[in-house]
């Protein structure tokens, strides 16, 4: 029959070799990233710019590339920081509709001539603005 000492022992070593796992199995979620695609709309590399800074200006946000011709973006980011939502709010804040929000009329009209892309009736019909909740 093991003492109690021995018993302590065994169980403290098996906590112990437990533990690991659990911190790893908290960090792998929190460092998990959150990963999208959505439409963007846009014309060029002024609106390609324009898109990703908006993109990259959002905390929480690691990776984004908007790709012109398949009007996309691809983005990666934390999601305990951020959501695929507050993304697509600032990109409309910076003159380009997405798949669910508008930009505003004014900053629609006031993109410089080359980035007036045309806009998808079914997206305006569906999609708020980009301040509305």
């Amino acid at each position: 029959m093991k003492s109690i000492p021995m018993m302590l022992i065994s169980a403290l070593m098996a906590i112990m070799m437990m533990l690991p796992l659990a911190v790893n199995a908290v960090a792998v979620d929190d460092n998990t990233p959150g990963e999208a695609s959505f439409t963007v709309l846009g014309m060029c590399g002024m609106c390609k710019d324009r898109i990703e800074k908006a993109a990259y200006g959002v905390r929480g946000v690691r990776f984004a590339a908007w790709d012109v011709e398949a009007q996309k973006i691809s983005v990666r980011y934390r999601p305990n920081r951020t959501s695929q939502e507050e993304i697509e709010r600032a990109i409309a804040k910076a003159g380009h509709d997405t798949e669910n929000f508008l930009t505003d009329e004014e900053t629609y009209k006031n993109l410089h001539h080359c980035c007036v892309y045309p806009r998808r009736p079914e997206m305006l019909k569906n999609n708020r603005v980009h301040n509305e909740h």
